[in-house]
């Protein structure tokens, strides 16, 4: 019985770091920096989405928010868990600054500014490879040229 015990014990603790806030899908940590011509952008969001393979969910998104430093860790939209879904995806930068404050939690009324990413950068999405196994590094190097 000890044996059957532990077996099952030990099937269970390798399923664990593969299984995405009980999605049933493999995750891995994602954090990075977003510059414009090497300077940080900070309130910037980071949005992930999985791209379909055929028939298969795309899965659940992740977003981050830069801080003062440009910097940003992705979580799980679904759960609030650190990370993004394995496998490639989409990448949206959002300017928080140049959102409709009735929209958002940008706060204030008036005129909305306009949107510190370059147009080239937010009619073409980014893609990216969240890999398992370590911390991804997405670093997003806008340039205004």
């Amino acid at each position: 019985m000890q044996r059957c015990s532990n077996g099952i014990l030990f099937a269970i603790l390798i399923t664990i770091p593969f299984a995405g806030c009980g999605s049933g899908v493999a995750t891995a940590k994602v954090e990075g920096v977003v510059t414009l011509d090497g300077k940080p952008l900070s309130d910037i969001r980071v949005l992930f989405q999985p791209i379909s393979q055929g028939a298969e969910s795309n899965g659940i998104g992740s977003f981050g928010l830069t801080d003062s430093s440009g910097k940003f860790a992705l979580r799980l939209s679904d759960s609030q868990s650190e990370g993004a879904v394995v496998g490639n995806h989409t990448v949206i930068l959002a300017d928080k600054l140049s959102e409709d404050p009735k929209d958002s939690d940008a706060g204030g009324f008036g005129s909305t500014p306009k949107s510190r990413i370059p147009d080239k950068f937010s009619r073409a999405p980014q893609k990216f490879e969240v890999k398992s196994g370590a911390v991804n590094q997405a670093n997003f190097e806008l340039t205004s040229k």
